[in-house]
């Protein structure tokens, strides 16, 4: 039978687990782009509660004018919404979205 860990050793296996995870992360390729969309996603986060709040709305009232639960607000505002989510909530906060398209 194996024996049991104390937390002191699960947590210091945890924690080589992370920092394993991070450095293969920093030596990826792919990390800036990462960054980049995890950037976009906060600032369209902060830009739906601003929108919110200059409305004087709390989630509840948008959620119930978008016809959705208020968890689904909440998931929207921590980056997890579609284009046409983004739209509708920022249609009942009384706003409207301009997209412009540029070149790469």
């Amino acid at each position: 039978m194996k024996a049991k860990k104390s937390y002191e050793e699960l947590s210091k296996e945890g924690e080589a687990r992370a920092q394993a995870l991070f450095a293969r992360f920093e030596a990826s390729p792919y990390r800036e782009q990462a960054r980049a969309e995890v950037a976009a996603e906060n600032a369209v986060a902060a830009a739906m509660a601003k929108a919110r709040e200059e409305a004087g709305l709390t989630q509840a009232q948008v959620a119930e004018r978008m016809g959705v639960a208020q968890s689904n607000v909440s998931r929207m505002l921590r980056g997890r919404v579609t284009v046409v989510n983004l739209f509708r909530y920022l249609a009942a906060c009384g706003k409207t979205v301009e997209l412009t398209l540029r070149q790469l």
